[in-house]
């Protein structure tokens, strides 16, 4: 059995009123575009404009088809056709399709003659989805109190984008915004994380703060300003994460990557910065680095039948040019030495995985090991903000 004990909260009310007293609890995930396609693993009524369908049994299949700006749902020799169609479960809050499992019901409309599947469900069920896809649980509960600083953090998240300005659904389910799993991705201890934080977001001067989170810091967060945002956040400056780093448990605190020179200038040609790919690289130079370590200009010397020329990366978009070595993903960091090794290769050593912003989630989770309460992690990686209950 699990105990905790958690601070009062000051409950929310401030922000953004007329929406909240309009919000129903309810969070939208776009999964992506249907498959013509669905499987119903589970009992499931099909419903539209709050009339029950049909009933679909488990192990049968429906067919979707967009028709002109409504749908058109086969089952069998049957056929409707509406705007948009539910599938809710007929026994339980889950429902099953095409062997995955969601909580609340999922919704399919026609977008430009796209069939879309949204999962519409709670806030708190979404958050749910998202713990183990974005923290790792760990033994017992010595990630316990890290996985409560996550759920607070990733519902304020959320919270942002249901208020944003998109128009059929709130978040993807992907790193474009959290990793979304459903209920399959649930464990019993981050649920348990989830149920004891309820309800409670991050806020600064009464508004849901701007959250941002990563794997690993690598000693300092980074300032969001060099990052993300045009103007500095007082609660997203970089911070000094602990004399010896929280995060140093990171299995990527320290990392290596090699890429063979032809590579590396294909990719330089790639992102547009060379007009050919007929270059070799005389030397590297950092320029200037962030208080943090984190590059903020890396010059590149190049040399062709022309003479010598040079060409300059900025801040985090060094990562997404110059890619890990097998080229599948970014750079892990941007805090790194860069050099031509013996062999003609380029060798980059660097630490730390991420974007360096706001939450280091290993930082968090080292922290919680070493008996932080949820509140002193939240306070140390998001200094002035407070915890604050959303209303009921």
């Amino acid at each position: 059995m699990i105990h905790s004990s958690c601070a009062p909260s000051k409950r929310f009310t401030e922000y953004k009123e007329s929406l909240i007293k309009d919000y129903k609890n309810e969070v939208r995930v776009l999964l992506g575009n249907s498959a013509r396609e669905l499987q119903i693993d589970n009992d499931a009524y099909i419903i539209s404009e709050n009339e029950k369908l049909a009933l679909v049994k488990a192990g049968n299949k429906i067919i979707v088809e967009p028709i002109y700006e409504d749908l058109l749902i086969q089952l069998g020799s049957k056929n409707f056709n509406r705007k948009e169609f539910y599938l809710e479960s007929v026994n339980d809050s889950v429902i099953e399709i095409n062997n995955k499992k969601y909580r609340g019901r999922i919704k399919l409309i026609n977008v430009d003659g796209v069939v879309k599947t949204i999962n519409q469900l709670s806030l708190e069920d979404y958050i749910k989805g998202v713990m183990t896809k974005e923290m790792p649980v760990g033994k017992g509960t010595e990630n316990y109190e890290a996985l409560k600083a996550f759920a607070i953090a990733a519902r304020t998240y959320a919270l942002n984008k249901i208020f944003s300005s998109r128009t059929y659904y709130d978040l993807l389910p992907d790193v474009s915004d959290q990793v979304y799993g459903g209920a399959d991705s649930e464990h019993p201890l981050s649920n348990s994380a989830v149920d004891e934080t309820r309800g409670l977001i991050l806020t600064f001067d009464n508004q849901p703060a701007i959250i941002f989170y990563h794997s690993t810091c690598a000693g300092y967060t980074e300032s969001s300003a060099n990052v993300f945002t045009k103007e500095e956040i007082e609660y997203l400056k970089s911070i000094k994460d602990g004399d010896t780093p929280y995060c140093s448990i990171s299995p990527n605190f320290n990392w290596k990557e090699v890429i063979p020179e032809k590579t590396f200038i294909k990719r330089l040609f790639d992102a547009k910065l060379l007009k050919s790919e007929n270059y070799s690289i005389e030397k590297f130079k950092i320029k200037s680095r962030f208080p943090s370590g984190r590059i903020n200009e890396l010059e590149i010397l190049l040399k062709n039948d022309d003479g010598i020329s040079s060409i300059s990366i900025f801040g985090n978009q060094i990562r997404s040019i110059i890619k890990n070595q097998s080229g599948n993903g970014i750079l892990k960091n941007n805090n790194f030495v860069i050099e031509i090794n013996p062999e003609g290769n380029i060798e980059i050593i660097g630490k730390g995985y991420g974007h360096g912003v706001g939450l280091c989630q290993w930082g968090a989770i080292a922290q919680s090991r070493a008996g932080k309460s949820y509140q002193e992690i939240l306070s140390h990686y998001f200094p002035g903000t407070e915890i604050k209950k959303l209303n009921d």
